[in-house]
């Protein structure tokens, strides 16, 4: 992927003019639609999902039959590809400003710092999540119109059976964006931060149970994408804990990655 050469910074201020929180999210919009890789990789990720998953709808064959024809949501058994490349989407969002230099003017005019790293979190969090929310609704319709899934024929969008398991892959989108912030703003390197996801989150779960004691095996129940499969099943698994405990569970990842990039921003931007 290529960046701009040119990435916008906050204007700085005259005289004693303060930067407010809408001037730090108004200037992480301009920088989200600016720099060429950050759009075109957030645009790669829906169109990837949606790809994918309109073919599995229209195709009927993988969603229509066998166990997979009684589970109204099953075509969001793709989302997990868009949220792979919306971590690299979050990731992106930060390194690309320390590649460039950038970052020490974007800190310089808020030398309080937090508000340049909560700012970009939200723009880049809600974008995603305004995304993730009109692909399941046309998705969502695109599944009635072909009427592949039996047990989804008719079902309303926020029927428990439908809207549980639907929230659940949506939501899994922007929380991997927000996961790519900050481990963006953790490791300020793009190939250091998406190896570590790639290597410890993605891969870690299918590795690790092998090289850890027998007692400790179980500790990869607890990484980031045992406890999405959770939140992603609508309720139909419950598996070795509930959505409740799911939900804890990502939260708690997001709160230790983000005091861990706090702190490395206010020690060594200071």
């Amino acid at each position: 992927m290529t960046t701009a050469t040119a990435v916008p910074t906050l204007t700085v201020p005259r005289g004693r003019e303060r930067i407010t929180a809408v001037g730090l999210v108004r200037s992480e919009w301009r920088k989200l639609w600016t720099i060429r890789s950050l759009w075109m990789t957030l645009t790669a990720a829906f169109a990837l999902t949606i790809g994918l998953c309109a073919y599995m709808i229209i195709d009927g064959t993988t969603l229509g039959g066998g166990d997979a024809g009684h589970i109204p949501f099953g075509w969001t058994g793709i989302y997990p590809v868009g949220m792979l490349v919306l971590v690299v989407f979050g990731v992106l969002s930060v390194s690309t400003e320390y590649a460039s230099g950038s970052i020490r003017t974007s800190l310089t005019v808020a030398p309080r710092r937090t508000g340049v790293m909560l700012a970009k979190a939200m723009v880049v969090t809600s974008v995603s999540a305004l995304f993730a929310t009109v692909t399941t609704v046309l998705l969502y319709l695109l599944l009635q119109a072909m009427g592949t899934v039996p047990s989804a024929t008719g079902m309303s969008l926020f029927a428990p059976d439908m809207f549980w398991g639907a929230l659940g892959g949506t939501i899994m989108m922007p929380y991997g964006a927000l996961f790519g912030v900050l481990l963006g703003w953790l490791l300020r390197n793009a190939a250091g931060a998406i190896c570590l996801y790639f290597g410890v989150f993605q891969m870690g779960p299918q590795i690790l149970p092998a090289f850890l004691p027998e007692p400790l095996a179980g500790m990869t129940d607890y990484m980031p994408l045992a406890a999405i499969n959770i939140m992603r099943s609508g309720g139909l698994s419950t598996e070795p804990y509930g959505a409740v405990t799911a939900g804890i569970i990502l939260v708690a990842w997001l709160a230790v990655l983000g005091s861990l990039a706090w702190w490395r921003l206010k020690k060594f931007d200071g």
